[in-house]
């Protein structure tokens, strides 16, 4: 009897194969929910990509107005030897 109450805890405990996860949808709301969150997903993504290129974009252009701002040194003097 304890041998039987061990097994069954075991195959309680073991996982179980996510069978939900590879079924095809089985009905036309099913489907439709799939593809709105494949649209949210490739949004997110695009908005993701596009936050990034933002922020660099931002970077380069303060880096650029840094080196702008900051005065060139004064040329240096012209000696000229005397004649």
């Amino acid at each position: 009897m304890r041998a039987h109450t061990l097994l069954m805890l075991a195959l309680a405990a073991a996982p179980l194969p996510a069978l939900a996860q590879n079924q095809a949808p089985t009905n036309r709301a099913q489907q439709r929910v799939e593809g709105i969150n494949r649209s949210i997903e490739s949004q997110a993504e695009s908005r993701s990509f596009q936050q990034q290129n933002r922020f660099e974009t931002n970077q380069i252009q303060g880096q650029i107005q840094r080196q702008q701002s900051i005065a060139p040194p004064p040329p240096a003097p012209i000696i000229l030897p005397h004649r």
